[in-house]
Order: C-alpha cells, then structure tokens, then sequence
C-alpha cells in the first residue's frame, strides 16, 4: 500500500486544503518506509488527485476536509481518512497498527459505522 500523509509542518495539516507538503510511504505489515515528498500542488483537487496518482498513492491521511476535495479523491480511487491529527510518526504507528481513531479530531464527523 502506498500512504500519503498531508502535513503542515511535522504535523498532519488541520485542513488538507491548506496542508504545505505531502509525505509518502509504502507500508508493508506495520512498516512505514518514506518513499519521499512533494509540495502541495495548487489549482485544487483535480491538481492533487493528479499528483497522488503520479506517485501511486492509493491512500491519504488528512486532517479536516472540504466535500468538495473527499468527492474528487472518492471518485479518483484514493482511500480517505479524514478528521485525525498527530505528529507524523504517531500517525504512522496508529495507521500501521489499525488505531486511527484515536486520533480522531474533537467534533469530527462520525466515521461511517461508527456508533455515538
């Protein structure tokens, strides 16, 4: 699988709109090897979406995000998980051992499934 995680700083950004680079890694088993970054691309999410698919991203971690941006991703093939925030290498161990909701942001929408 490869992961991107949208940071401002050495924090996921509070909205992936505003986020300055995005971090890549291929994940295997509950390893995370950096395979690199990039600069937020401007121009929207046709511009992101081109550029997550450039380095075979398949799914992204973020912060908040606007529906607009989620539909475009959704419908580009890209796995979203929204609404968290954390230091990157604590996002990196709760994404490799399956415990993202911890870190699930206060006043986050529901994830789907998920019980009040």
């Amino acid at each position: 699988m490869n992961l991107c995680l949208a940071t401002y700083g050495n924090r996921l950004a509070a909205l992936l709109e505003n986020a300055a680079e995005l971090h890549f890694f291929q994940v295997r088993g509950h390893a995370a090897t950096p395979k690199g970054y990039s600069p937020m691309p401007g121009g929207g999410p046709a511009n992101l979406l081109l550029t997550l698919h450039c380095f075979g991203i398949d799914t992204l971690v973020c912060g908040g995000v606007s529906p607009h941006y989620l539909e475009a991703l959704h419908g580009g093939g890209i796995k979203v998980h929204a609404w968290l925030g954390g230091e990157t290498p604590e996002v990196l161990r709760a994404f490799t051992e399956g415990g993202l909701d911890a870190l699930r942001l206060p006043g986050a929408p529901k994830a789907p499934g998920q019980r009040s």
